[in-house]
């Protein structure tokens, strides 16, 4: 969804369809977006072997540095989201308002544990 705003005030739109649907489904426009979803689907729910390709392919695609901050990047968001379904954290009006679209898009509404979020209708 941050991806989607900081486009929207360059005066893009982005398909953020590759975030629920996979890495063959990334909008282009993205530089290396194929490569960080695959890594992040690995990272989540991959076999070691698709963990090891998909980290290579990445460190081939954007170098060290910039691969250590997307590994930083999984491991932060996935922090928050166990905090946020553990404590049901509410979202609030103004979020709600802004991605009621993107949520219904994505579908993320239908997640199991999008029950928890309070404010989220």
């Amino acid at each position: 969804m941050m991806l989607s705003l900081s486009m929207q005030t360059k005066g893009e739109e982005v398909d953020l369809a590759g975030i629920v649907e996979g890495g063959d489904a990334v909008d282009d426009r993205v530089p290396h977006a194929k490569a960080i979803v695959v890594f992040g689907e690995a990272v989540l729910q991959g076999t070691d072997q698709e963990l090891a390709d998909a980290r290579a392919a990445l460190i081939d695609a954007v170098g060290c540095d910039a691969f250590v901050d997307a590994a930083g990047v999984i491991g932060h968001f996935e922090r928050m989201v166990r905090v946020a379904d553990a404590t049901g954290i509410p979202l609030d009006e103004a979020t709600a308002a802004a991605t009621t679209d993107i949520r219904d898009d994505l579908g993320i509404n239908d997640y199991a544990m999008a029950g928890r979020t309070v404010g989220r209708e």
